[in-house]
């Protein structure tokens, strides 16, 4: 994880009816078609999403508000229409209105070549303008996708300068303007040109300028040092079920470090979309694909990138906003300009399903056909075969893999990914324990391979060499990726 169209279309059930958004149940009554309470509620259990709340609104209407599942899983704690939390995707698009309004107040040119912006910044003789880094066509690798970089240190806290740091000097993936590709460090480059150039914080400057006129109340900072009333935790699978993620939201760039509800971001996108924060001709502007950004995806020749903006579609209805998922959380908000419908939905779990649940409350909506289920995933029986004392000696360790082949639906930032994962033999129990988180048990199977219960379908195998493991393999078969690696420091 989207053109022109009147100032008065879409998000204008959110803002106009703050009545409907206190009372969802019975603006829904007034509501006619398909039963969205039911598709929701279908897609949240075959993605396996602990918690989550969703608002769909149409044509000055609320049509759906609700919280499904549980907010806290141990207290069984349930989630509602405008449970808090962490916001992944969403959030993205404001912070290109806050660049856009410096450029609108001619403080800030689109064109500027950020060496002028951000002079620290190594461009190793490249030239990136603030545009590249809005629509993702700078080359410059995605932190996110590093592997020990960030995920061996997300549960410790940095500085933007630190974050930055973890991209800065790291190998081009493209040359500036040349390719689409995904890649976040580009806004917390955005996060820094925003302060340097408006004197403030950026979350003052959020505050002031986007959040407060917006009437966004609910979306505020939330770091180490502020409680979040009503914040979901977020969770992840592990151990073969849900665990809470440890990640500390501190660990990425300013932007990853708020907090909202599905309510919020709605009013908030409505503020954009009635052009109290940006102009009619700005926010078109930001709806429009240039360049390279016009081929986004290799399989989707209708699915394109403006500025801040994924600009999508549902079949020949088009759409724009953001999805992602991160910190155990998941978020999605599109609009669909010609159809005066918005769907958001946040959920307290990782992977894709906030816009897997968005896609399905939107294709209903618009009276399209139900998406195909994923294909069931082959189940695999894990068994724990014993390990003898001579074969755990031979597999403790520290290995990092990477990917000997990168697979076509990831991007190019994962040519740089590195992960150490660390074999333990903890009092005749063989561990596996990705460096900076948690360890689980390392089961051997009755083919002499070994599994986790966390990725059950993950084969692990290891290359012998002189009665020692020298080479660690971590094939899924399912999704056509293999990650290889010898040990720590061999290679």
């Amino acid at each position: 994880m989207r053109s022109s169209r009147s100032a008065r279309s879409v998000l204008v059930a959110v803002t106009v009816s703050a009545a409907a958004l206190a009372h969802p149940i019975a603006a829904r009554a007034q509501a006619s078609g398909p039963d969205l309470d039911a598709i929701a509620r279908k897609v949240i259990a075959r993605e396996q999403v602990v918690g989550a709340s969703v608002l769909v609104s149409r044509g000055g209407k609320v049509l759906l508000h609700k919280g499904y599942g549980y907010a806290e899983l141990n207290l069984k704690v349930p989630a509602k229409d405008e449970t808090v939390y962490h916001v992944v995707g969403p959030l993205m698009p404001f912070t290109g209105v806050a660049v856009m309004q410096l450029v609108e107040s001619g403080k800030l040119s689109l064109d500027a070549d950020i060496s002028t912006l951000v002079p620290t910044f190594p461009l190793q003789g490249r030239h990136v303008t603030v545009r590249e880094l809005l629509s993702h066509t700078s080359g410059i690798v995605d932190y996110h996708y590093l592997g020990d970089a960030i995920d061996g240190t997300s549960r410790q806290p940095k500085s933007l300068n630190e974050v930055i740091a973890l991209f800065s000097n790291r190998p081009w993936v493209n040359e500036p303007g040349t390719t689409w590709d995904w890649s976040i460090s580009g806004f917390a480059l955005l996060v820094s040109i925003v302060e340097r150039v408006s004197g403030q914080t950026f979350d003052d400057y959020m505050q002031q300028h986007v959040y407060a006129p917006a009437g966004m109340k609910s979306t505020t900072l939330c770091d180490d040092f502020t409680m979040t009333p009503g914040l979901s935790p977020g969770y992840r699978r592990g151990g073969g079920g849900q665990v809470q993620a440890a990640e500390d939201d501190m660990a990425f760039n300013y932007d990853l470090r708020y907090c909202s509800t599905v309510g919020d971001l709605a009013r908030g996108w409505a503020a954009v979309d009635n052009h109290k924060l940006v102009s009619a001709a700005t926010l078109a502007q930001m709806s429009k694909a240039e360049g390279p950004a016009v081929h986004m995806s290799p399989t989707d020749s209708a699915m394109h990138y403006g500025l801040a903006l994924t600009l999508n579609h549902e079949d020949k209805h088009r759409s724009r906003g953001q999805h992602g998922s991160l910190l155990g959380y998941a978020g999605a908000m599109y609009e669909f300009p010609d159809d005066q419908l918005t769907v958001v939905v946040l959920t307290n779990t990782e992977n894709q399903n906030a816009y897997a649940i968005a896609r399905a409350l939107s294709r209903a909506v618009l009276g399209l056909p139900e998406l195909p289920a994923p294909p069931a995933q082959v189940s695999r029986t894990l068994v724990d075969e014993p390990v003898s004392a001579a074969e755990r000696a031979q597999l403790i360790g520290d290995f990092t893999v990477k990917y000997d082949k990168l697979p076509p639906d990831l991007h190019g930032s994962f040519t740089q990914y590195r992960r150490t994962y660390r074999i333990i033999d903890q009092n005749g129990r063989l561990l596996i324990e990705p460096v900076g988180q948690g360890a689980e048990r390392l089961l051997k199977q009755a083919d002499g391979t070994y599994a986790m219960r966390s990725s059950p379908r993950t084969v692990i195998s290891f290359t012998m060499d002189g009665g020692r493991a020298s080479r660690m393999t971590m094939a899924s078969p399912g999704a056509g990726r293999t990650l290889a690696g010898g040990r720590a420091g061999a290679e």
